[in-house]
């Protein structure tokens, strides 16, 4: 069969589920439990909850028996090859067994996140298209920025364009020197793509013009020269709505990660 590389890492992922590093006794290869499928592996019998699953990632009926053949054929397959990394050791390797684990929690976190962005509806989405078609105004603007770790290191530079220096060449003389984070032209941005403070300055510029103090954002202080401003042509919502549904998810995906990270006990 030539499914075996595409069905190994849910095995391992699923190998790694219930992973007993406290035991002294050998490492099972299936790692769940419940009731047993007709499949036996090795002597093993799998648990009909695994069957399930891959039938499941598989799209496939197990009402079906021709369907439910497939899935204990390819589960045949999966396991013997995962038999066969266990015989030589791998189970019992520290660094695989934490690699499995890595993999393990990426999936649980994964599916918590999927759990909590399944439920959009049209609606959602056209009110998160929304908030970003205010958020984001009715301009766009050609910048280009230097950004210092520290505001007195931005002070050479101002003096230097106060004095007649190409915004230009004082961007490539900067660009990877020491508490210099990034030096370069952003092309074209709209306010919600820039942290609030720098959006609000760059408005306020005429063009051509560069911002006179450095900006303070959360990623360090800015100078920033506005190249040119245009209307935004707002894409309609049909045409944009999967880039919204991906949009959505990846910030309730970060506000999950904050709320989780907040209301865990860390100790270094």
């Amino acid at each position: 069969m030539k499914t075996l590389p595409m069905l190994l890492p849910i095995l391992l992922a699923l190998a790694a589920c219930g992973q007993d590093t406290g035991s002294s006794g050998p490492v099972r290869l299936v790692q769940i439990d419940g009731p047993a499928s007709a499949l036996k592996v090795d002597g093993e019998a799998v648990p009909e909850a695994l069957v399930d699953a891959y039938a499941r990632k598989r799209g496939w009926d197990l009402h079906d028996p021709g369907q439910r053949e497939q899935v204990y054929e390819q589960l045949t397959e999966l396991l013997a090859v995962a038999s066969a990394a266990r015989k030589q050791g791998l189970m019992d390797d520290e660094s695989v067994r934490a690699d499995l684990e890595l993999e393990r929690l990426n999936r649980l976190s994964g599916m918590l996140v999927e759990r909590a962005t399944g439920t959009l509806t049209d609606a959602d989405l056209r009110a998160a298209y929304d908030q970003e078609i205010v958020a984001a105004g009715n301009e766009e603007f050609l910048v280009a920025h230097i950004l210092f770790e520290r505001a007195e290191l931005a002070a050479p530079l101002l003096a230097a364009l106060q004095g007649g220096a190409s915004f230009d060449e004082q961007m490539r003389a900067l660009a990877g020197q020491p508490g210099v984070r990034d030096a370069k032209d952003l092309g074209w941005v709209r306010r919600n793509s820039m942290p609030p403070a720098l959006a609000e300055a760059v408005a306020g510029l005429a063009d051509g013009a560069y911002t006179p103090a450095a900006v303070q954002s959360e990623f360090g202080w800015h100078v920033a020269l506005l190249r040119s401003r245009r209307a935004l042509n707002v894409p309609p919502f049909e045409q944009v709505r999967e880039a919204v549904e991906a949009s959505v998810k990846r910030k309730r995906a970060q506000e999950i990660a904050k709320q989780a990270r907040a209301e865990v006990k860390v100790e270094k």
